[in-house]
C-alpha cells in the first residue's frame, strides 16, 4: 500500500472534504442550535478586538491630557469596555453551551451508526478484525469529530474574527504594518505547514500503536478467567510490554516533531514582534506614529500571533482528528457481503425443501468441507453427527449465512441461499449455539430480544421457558425474571446459560431450528427433560441438530455423519445401526 509521511493511502483518500461532508450530515438534525452557537461566539469574538482599541485610545489621550480637558472620551472608553466584557462573557458561555451539547451528540450518534454497520459486517471481516481494535477505533473516531467542534466554537470563529478584523484595521491605519503582518503569517504557515503535517503522520502512527496495545489488554480482561487458569498472565504481559514499548518509541518521536515545530515557530513569532515593534519605535521618534499606535499594534499582534499559532495547533489536532475519524469511517466504508440486501429476495413461508448440492468449503487452503450433498423437507428432523474438525460447525455457518464463499449452493426449493435477504431469513430461523452469550440485561430481556414482535406476548415467553425448563433455576434468583444476568449481573453456570440459549430460539417461534451441541453442557437428568420438551417443539418446526451426546438425535428423522468434510453416512438411528458403520462405532465408544 502507498506511504505518505507513514500514512497509508486509506487515511490520504479522507480529505478533509471528506470529513466536512461527514460533519455536515452529522450535524444537520442540530444545525439551527449549531448556527445559533456559531452566532453567539462570532457576537462575543467581534466585540473583543474593541479592548486592544481602547488601551491604545486611552493611552494616546493621557499622552495629550491637560489639566482642564473633558473626560468624556475616556468616560465613553471605559464604559463601551465594561459593556463588551459583559457581552463577551455571556456570549461565549452561550455559545459553548449550545456548540458542546451539538458536538456530544454527533459523537454519540457517529458511534450508534457505525455499531449499526458494525452488526452488518461479515463474520469474515470480523474474525479478520481483533476486538479491541474495534473498539478503539470506534472510540477515536467518536473523540476526534467531538475535537473538531470543539475547535470551532473554542478556536476557529476566533482566529477567523482576529484574522479579518485586525487585518481591517491596519488596512485603514497603516498599510506598511499590514504588509509586515501578512508577511508574517505567510511565513508562519509555510514553516507550520511543513511540520505540523510531519508531527501528525507521528501522531498516527501512534493511534495504530495504540490499537494494538488495546487490543492485547482488551483480550487479555475479556478472557481472563482462561488467563489465570492456565497460567498465562506472564506471557500475556510480556507481549503487552513489548508493544508497549514499541508504542512509547513512537511516542518519543510524536512529542520530539511538535516540540521542534512549537520552538521553531515561536522563534519565528518572537522574531517578527521585535522586528516590527522597532520599526514603530523609529517610526515614533521620527514623528510619524502616535505612543498609542505602538500599544494598539502590541495588543492587535498579540492577538493575531495568538491566533496564528492557535491556528496551527488547531491544524494538528484537526489533521489527528481526521486520522481518527478516518480509521472510523474505514468500518462504515467497509462493503456490505451477505448482510446486503441489494438483490436478495423473501424467503418463500411456503418453502418445502432445503438441498445441499455438492457444497465444498475452504479456510483458506485448508478443505473443511468436500461436495456435501443432502436434501432436508420441510417438517424433518435432522441430525448432524462426527468427530472434531469434521466439518459439523462449517457446515452450521453456511446454514446460518455467516459464510458465503463456498462452492456448490444450498437451495430453498429453487431459490438458492445466496440471494436470500440475511434480515428475512432470520425471521424464519432460530439458532441455539454451543455457548450461549449472556448479555447485562434482565433475563427476561434476556430471552425477549430475539423477537421484538412477541415481547409482550407473556404466553410465549411462559411457552419457552417452560420447555427450556428454566423454572429449574428461576426460583433462586432474586427478582425472578428482572434478575440482571451477565458481566454485572448474577454469573449463570454452563447448564443454565444454555437453558438460556434454548428458550431464546423458542421464543423466536422460528420455522426452521439450527441447534449446535446445545445440550453438551448440561447433565444428563437435565439434557432428559430438554429433550423431552425439544421433541414437542421438533413437531412444529425443520430442525437440524448437531450433537455430541448421540442419545440427542436418535429419534431424528435423518441422522447424518461428516469424517473429513465428506458425507459418510446417512438414515435414520435404526438403519445406521444395522449397517453398523462409522455411526455404530461412535455410538459404541460413547457407550464406553
Amino acid at each position: 500500500m502507498k506511504k505518505v509521511l507513514g500514512l497509508s493511502e486509506v487515511q490520504v483518500e479522507y480529505s478533509p472534504w471528506n470529513l466536512f461532508v461527514d460533519l455536515g450530515r452529522h450535524i444537520a438534525p442540530y444545525r439551527w442550535r449549531f448556527l445559533l452557537g456559531s452566532f453567539f461566539r462570532l457576537v462575543s469574538d467581534l466585540v473583543w478586538l474593541y479592548p486592544p482599541f481602547a488601551f491604545a485610545t486611552i493611552v494616546t489621550f493621557l499622552t495629550t491630557y491637560e489639566a482642564g480637558m473633558s473626560l468624556d472620551t475616556l468616560w465613553v472608553v471605559l464604559i463601551l469596555w465594561g459593556l463588551a466584557v459583559v457581552l463577551h462573557s455571556t456570549m461565549r458561555f452561550a455559545a459553548k453551551w449550545l456548540g458542546y451539547r451539538v458536538a456530544e451528540r454527533v459523537a454519540l450518534d457517529a458511534t450508534l451508526e457505525t455499531l449499526k454497520h458494525l452488526f452488518l459486517l461479515d463474520m469474515v471481516w470480523h474474525e479478520r478484525e481483533n476486538s479491541g481494535n474495534k473498539i478503539k477505533r470506534i472510540q477515536n473516531g467518536a473523540a476526534g469529530l467531538t475535537k473538531v467542534l470543539r475547535v470551532w466554537f473554542d478556536n476557529i470563529i476566533e482566529i477567523i474574527v482576529n484574522f479579518v478584523g485586525i487585518i481591517f484595521i491596519f488596512a485603514l491605519l497603516d498599510r506598511t504594518i499590514l504588509v509586515f503582518l501578512l508577511i508574517f503569517i505567510v511565513l508562519y504557515f509555510s514553516l507550520s505547514f511543513v511540520l505540523t503535517r510531519r508531527a501528525a503522520a507521528a501522531s498516527y502512527m501512534v493511534n495504530q500503536e495504540e490499537e494494538q496495545v488495546s487490543g492485547i489488554m482488551f483480550e487479555a480482561i475479556n478472557n481472563i478467567r482462561s488467563v489465570k487458569v492456565m497460567a498465562i498472565a506472564r506471557e500475556l504481559y510480556d507481549i503487552a510490554e513489548k508493544k508497549t514499548a514499541k508504542l512509547f518509541e513512537r511516542v518519543k518521536l510524536r512529542i520530539f516533531r511538535f516540540q521542534l515545530r512549537s520552538s521553531l515557530l515561536n522563534f519565528l513569532g518572537q522574531g517578527f514582534r521585535f522586528g516590527i515593534l522597532a520599526f514603530i519605535v523609529m517610526g515614533i521618534l521620527e514623528g510619524h506614529y502616535e505612543i498609542g499606535f505602538l500599544v494598539l499594534f502590541n495588543g492587535y499582534f498579540v492577538n493575531i500571533w495568538s491566533s496564528v499559532d492557535e491556528l496551527s495547533e488547531v491544524t494538528q489536532e484537526f489533521i489527528t482528528a481526521r486520522f481518527s475519524v478516518s480509521r472510523m469511517k474505514d468500518i462504515t466504508k467497509s462493503p456490505l457481503g451477505i448482510d446486503s440486501e441489494v438483490g436478495k429476495v423473501l424467503l418463500s413461508p411456503e418453502w418445502q425443501r432445503i438441498a445441499l448440492k455438492n457444497v465444498s468449503f475452504a479456510y483458506g487452503d485448508l478443505p473443511v468441507l468436500r461436495n456435501v450433498s443432502f436434501e432436508i423437507k420441510r417438517g424433518e428432523k435432522i441430525g448432524i453427527v462426527g468427530l472434531s474438525g469434521a466439518g459439523k460447525s462449517t457446515l452450521f455457518k453456511l446454514l446460518l449465512k455467516e459464510r458465503d464463499e463456498f462452492t456448490g449452493d444450498i437451495l430453498f426449493d429453487d431459490v438458492s441461499i445466496k440471494d436470500l435477504s440475511r434480515k428475512d431469513y432470520f425471521r424464519h430461523v432460530s439458532t441455539v449455539l454451543q455457548d450461549t452469550e449472556v448479555f447485562n440485561l434482565s433475563l427476561r430481556e434476556n430471552i425477549t430480544i430475539t423477537n421484538p414482535e412477541y415481547k409482550k406476548s407473556e404466553e410465549v415467553l411462559l411457552r419457552a421457558l417452560e420447555t427450556a425448563h428454566v423454572a429449574d433455576f428461576l426460583g433462586k434468583l432474586p427478582e425472578g425474571l428482572d434478575t440482571v444476568v451477565g458481566e454485572k449481573g448474577i454469573k449463570l453456570s454452563g447448564g443454565e446459560r444454555q437453558r438460556l440459549g434454548i428458550a431464546r430460539a423458542i421464543y423466536r417461534q422460528p420455522k426452521l431450528l439450527l441447534m449446535d451441541e446445545a445440550t453438551s453442557h448440561l447433565d444428563l437428568e437435565s439434557e432428559e427433560k430438554i429433550r423431552d420438551s425439544l421433541h414437542q417443539l421438533f413437531e412444529t418446526v425443520t430442525a437440524v441438530v448437531i450433537a455430541h451426546r448421540l442419545t440427542t438425535i436418535k429419534e431424528m428423522d435423518k441422522i447424518l455423519v461428516l469424517e473429513e468434510g465428506q458425507l459418510v453416512e446417512s438414515g435414520n438411528f435404526d438403519e445406521l445401526m444395522v449397517k453398523k458403520g462409522r455411526f455404530f462405532e461412535l455410538w459404541e465408544k460413547q457407550k464406553l
